[in-house]
């Protein structure tokens, strides 16, 4: 059940709280903290029931009912008390007050407020009879528990209708048992610990508060004090005794625990139901509170009879035949227990959704006549039980012959109760156990089960006629087949036997051409399967002679396409509306089949939207995406196409341009980079010294330049080679690389041996540091072989990208005028050496 199906918790004790005053008079709550207290106060009781006649009134007439059984009328509370006792009384006031000031709340509402009350008032006897054995001393106490311990369900339900009312499916919300589908799991908090919060509202004593909170505990019963056994008793009693499906089971085993608990009187569990029958009936007629119908009063039952008709109902559980062999039992039950020998047996037939009529006369049960309904078959006013659980309705018994027989047909309406269930039992097991055998034998497949060495263990009826005479299936493969046929047929099915990691194995066997065979084309497939701790072959052979040539050419048609999509490079998908993958082809299929296509995939151009099928089915262009598969990052050029009809939503076809993207970024990359220094080459210098330039007079940062070339280099070149030529040219590339600030300063080749550094937010003093430093590591690195000469400027106002590098150029020029080794820093305004 979901959080969603519950009834809101909003403020939800603090509304019973409410509900609470305003149901209640305060007499009620006055009552029920003087019942609480060890030695009650008649004055005090006086005093309260003085502001509420009518209570005491009620009171009155309640005294003078049999229940009590007074030989004179008792006009006088104080003599009512004399006789009772202070804690009758209250009892007595508090049982009439909680009804009377709930009932007219709940009628109002719409809810059957006797259903409810009938297992209140017989939770609250059973209650205190037991007690009266565990603890009697505190048999009013326990009494009083178990009338209380349901008061948050009847505020709820008196407060909240609206929730309530749709989920109810029986009037007797306040009934919890195990076979009860009951409305109180929808309640946000358990109801015990409700309850118990809204009674500390009247200062209910802690051993009381733990009796109600726990009067549901009957795992545990023997963990809890006397007190809390004797309401836990009384709730599972009320529960038994009022199930819509009852059966011997809840009464045995209530039996059980109370013998367990020491809490049977001497004539045992049938003399303390027949004690608490009677105290309910006359407590009932003393409370106006309607009692069931005579047929329904399961407690008016012995547990003998109980028994009896317990077992005649399960019977029905273990019939096979269909239901003409259960009307056959029913019919011999209806006979041996009431003579019956005229009337009508209708069951469901879950097999084809319809109803079947059986009579029943002297001599049996004969029928069936069929109906889509049980309206269908017409009634003629007989005495009629239907067959019905919390689950449904199983049937309906007609019954002329009980038409006037009130002990008979109440017999028959408990026995109907425990055939109904049976009978669903049977219905939800053995009934769909022959409809599974029936479907299997007329089955125009073959079916058959084997052990892990091919032996055949169980077959239906179509596999036993493929087989022959045949023992074994390499025996029936063998027949009408050519050698080399058979011998690879053959070592893929021992194939299959001997490989523990092949689940399957399926093939279709047809000659290919003409064949005088009398043998038809087959399907054969074999399927290893877990049975407990052994593994056996589910094997099932299909006749294919009825397929049509199209068909055929369809099975071929598949075949060239599994084939044309598994050989192509691009990714074929089909999707559902959210993007989960439902078929994808190539030798990542088994992996992306299941998985959502939006979670594996990540869009290169990051947008603003979100990514999903919307995006992807809006999207005007292939839209490009990332995506891992066996460890490699690809790159993906995915196209969508919407189906017109179909369960999938859309094809996507993903065009791998992960080789595409990389040949474009070393193209990149020679357009920009000297493909010997690494560094940016001379067609890539002007643009980026435009840029820079561009920037330096938007954000008024200094812009520096320095150009250099390498001395004696021709000479280097003649000693050492063009290959050690290459070498320093690539040592120098190396050193710029790892000198220069990323992002700020730009090394580029110029030509030959000379390169332009483009040093952004640069100054004098940063210019020259950087120079001399690339000036001295290249010195040492070849042992002053080779130097270099600097010249470097900043930009000036008046400059262009031209005028500034001329201007280095110049000072370059400058530096090797001195010989080389040198560094020379020009500007327009330096005067000239």
């Amino acid at each position: 059940m979901t959080q969603q199906d519950r009834l809101p918790p909003r403020n939800f004790t603090t509304s019973l709280r409410a509900s609470l005053k305003a149901t209640f008079s305060p007499a009620t709550a006055q009552l029920l903290q003087e019942a609480v207290k060890p030695d009650p106060n008649f004055g005090v009781i006086a005093s309260i029931l003085k502001a509420d006649p009518a209570l005491a009134t009620a009171i009155l007439t309640l005294v003078n009912s049999p229940y009590y059984g007074q030989t004179s009328k008792i006009s006088d509370l104080q003599r009512a008390a004399i006789i009772l006792g202070n804690n009758e009384i209250l009892r007595i006031a508090l049982s009439l007050s909680l009804q009377k000031n709930l009932n007219s709340t709940l009628e109002k509402n719409g809810f059957d407020t006797f259903s409810n009350w009938r297992i209140i008032v017989w939770a609250a006897l059973g209650a205190e009879l037991v007690a009266r054995r565990l603890c009697p001393k505190e048999a009013e106490t326990a009494y009083i528990c178990a009338l209380v311990k349901d008061l948050s369900l009847l505020l709820y339900a008196a407060t909240n209708p609206e929730y309530v009312r749709p989920l109810l499916t029986r009037p007797d919300f306040v009934n919890t048992g195990p076979s009860f589908m009951s409305w109180q799991e929808y309640l946000p908090t358990d109801h015990c610990a409700l309850t118990a919060e809204l009674l500390a509202e009247w200062n209910f004593p802690a051993h009381m508060v733990a009796a109600i909170t726990a009067h549901h505990d009957l795992e545990h019963l023997f963990d809890h004090p006397p007190l809390t056994q004797a309401v836990i008793f009384g709730t599972r009693w009320a529960e038994v005794e009022f199930r819509t499906d009852p059966a011997p089971d809840g009464l045995a085993q209530l039996h059980f625990l109370l013998k367990r608990a020491g809490a049977l009187p001497p004539e045992g569990v049938e003399g303390l139901r027949q004690r608490c029958s009677s105290l309910f009936a006359e407590m009932c007629s003393a409370m106006n509170i309607t009692e069931l119908p005579p047929e329904n009063r399961y407690y008016e039952h012995s547990l003998q009879a109980i028994q009896d008709f317990h077992y005649q109902a399960k019977e029905v559980e273990g019939l096979t035949g269909g239901n003409a062999a259960i009307a056959a039992c029913i019919g011999r039950h209806l006979r041996w227990n009431w003579n019956c020998r005229k009337g009508e047996i209708i069951l469901g037939a879950p097999t084809n959704k319809h109803w079947e009529r059986f009579t029943l006369a002297e001599d049996g049960v004969s029928g069936p006549t069929v109906a889509q309904s049980l309206k269908d078959f017409k009634s003629h006013g007989d005495f009629a039980v239907r067959l019905e659980t919390e689950d449904g309705v199983a049937g309906e018994l007609r019954l002329p012959d009980l038409h006037d027989s009130a002990q008979a047909r109440a017999e028959t309406a408990l026995y109907a109760r425990l055939l109904a269930r049976s009978l669903w039992r049977q219905i939800t097991t053995v009934a769909q156990l022959e409809i599974k055998a029936e479907l299997l034998d007329i089955l125009p497949t073959g079916v058959a089960l084997l052990d892990t060495d091919g032996r055949i263990l169980r077959a239906n009826p179509t596999f036993a006629r493929f087989l022959g005479s045949a023992a074994q299936l390499e025996d029936r493969l063998r027949k009408d087949m050519a050698p080399e046929q058979f011998q690879s047929t053959l070592n893929g099915w021992r194939m299959f036997l001997l490989d523990p990691t092949q689940s399957a194995h399926c093939a279709i066997h047809a000659p290919l051409g003409p064949s005088d065979a009398p043998t038809s084309p087959f399907a054969l497939s074999s399927y290893k399967i877990r049975q407990g701790s052994r593994t056996n072959i589910l094997t099932v052979v299909q006749d294919l002679s009825e397929i049509r040539i199209h068909e055929i050419e369809a099975l071929h048609q598949r075949d060239f396409l599994n084939n044309l999509l598994s050989t192509m490079q691009d990714l074929v998908m089909t999707t559902d509306r959210k993007g989960v993958i439902t078929f994808a082809s190539g030798r990542h299929g088994a992996f992306l089949k299941g998985r959502n296509l939006f979670q594996l995939t990540r869009p290169i151009n990051l947008q603003e939207e979100p990514w999903d099928m919307e995006f992807l089915e809006q999207s005007q262009n292939a839209v490009e995406v990332q995506i891992v598969l066996d460890d490699e990052h690809l790159q993906l050029e995915l196209v969508f196409s919407r189906f017109a009809h179909g369960a999938e939503y859309g094809l996507v076809v993903g065009r791998n341009i992960s080789a595409i993207r990389r040949l474009e970024r070393k193209i990149r990359e020679q357009a920009l980079f000297d493909s010997l220094t690494q560094v940016f080459n001379r067609h890539h210098l002007q643009p980026l010294l435009e840029r820079e330039l561009s920037r330096s007079r938007r954000t008024a940062t200094p812009l520096g330049l320095i150009f250099f070339d390498i001395d004696k280099f021709k000479v280097f070149n003649d000693t050492y080679g063009h290959h050690g030529g290459d070498k320093a040219l690539k040592e120098l590339g190396q050193l710029l690389r790892s000198v220069l600030r990323k992002g700020l300063d730009f090394p580029c080749r110029f030509g030959g041996d000379e390169f332009v550094i483009i040093s952004s937010n640069s100054s004098v003093a940063s210019l020259l540091t950087v120079a001399e430093r690339i000036q001295n590591e290249f010195k040492t690195l070849h042992n002053g072989s080779v130097t270099l000469s600097i010249g470097m400027s900043l930009l000036e106002p008046e400059d262009t990208a031209h005028s500034l590098l001329e201007r280095c150029d110049k000072a370059n020029y400058q530096a090797k005028a001195q010989g080389g080794n040198a560094i020379v820093h020009l500007q327009t305004n330096t005067p000239v050496n």
